[in-house]
């Protein structure tokens, strides 16, 4: 028991401080990312993105940036499907990860009146999983984390969150498509078309927020 203790301990420590290294330096790191995605083949770029999307799931670092490069990388469906692709590995590798080496450990670090409104929110299942990835309240990667704790089983969080997130999946990449368009291309439609998008998003987020507090 000691032992596992300390290998959570440890694992959890060694992704907080990579954690705030990589949030400490996030410009310098998309800026890399993106350098290293265009000198890529395409084939090896896309499993790259795949693996980055793990890692930034486990380091709780905005998966969003890497829908929006992905778009603009890929274009619109490529980048659109293997931004699903890597959402969602990272996602179940992040649940898996934190309910099978660290759920003792992260329980402990929470407040009880945190652990007890997880339990709750356990029990609606999918339902849980579909309000917190479409109302936008809490970052999708430590959703990740939280679900961990909760009895919802690894098949329902994994397809509840494809579902979810197919949304907003789209509207980023759609918005790397337009942001390269008008940087490239002077193309404002495009721009223009992804903020409109964007606003839906929002709104829509906030009146399902809204519904959810009244209920």
């Amino acid at each position: 028991m000691k032992l596992r203790l300390l290998i959570n301990g440890t694992l959890i420590v060694v992704l907080a401080v990579a954690a705030v290294v990589t949030f400490t330096h996030q410009q310098e790191t998309i800026a890399h990312v993106r350098s290293l995605l265009q000198s890529l083949d395409p084939t090896l770029a896309a499993l790259i993105l795949i693996g980055l999307f793990v890692l930034a799931s486990l380091l709780m670092f905005p998966v969003s940036v890497l829908m929006i490069l992905s778009g603009a990388y890929f274009g619109l469906w490529a980048g659109f499907g293997l931004n699903l692709l890597g959402f969602i590995t990272g996602a179940s590798i992040t649940f898996l990860v934190a309910r099978y080496l660290a759920r003792e450990l992260i329980a402990k670090l929470l407040p009880a009146k945190a652990t007890a409104i997880l339990d709750r929110l356990g029990n609606h299942g999918w339902k849980t999983v579909a309000v917190l990835r479409g109302v936008g309240v809490i970052p999708s990667v430590v959703i990740n984390y939280a679900m961990s704790l909760t009895n919802i089983p690894l098949t329902t969080f994994i397809w509840a969150s494809l579902a979810f997130t197919i949304p907003a999946d789209f509207i980023l990449t759609y918005a790397g498509v337009a942001g390269e368009a008008f940087v490239n291309g002077g193309d404002l439609r495009k721009l223009l078309i992804a903020a409109f998008l964007v606003a839906v998003a929002v709104i829509v987020a906030f009146l399902l927020r809204k519904r959810l507090i009244k209920t």
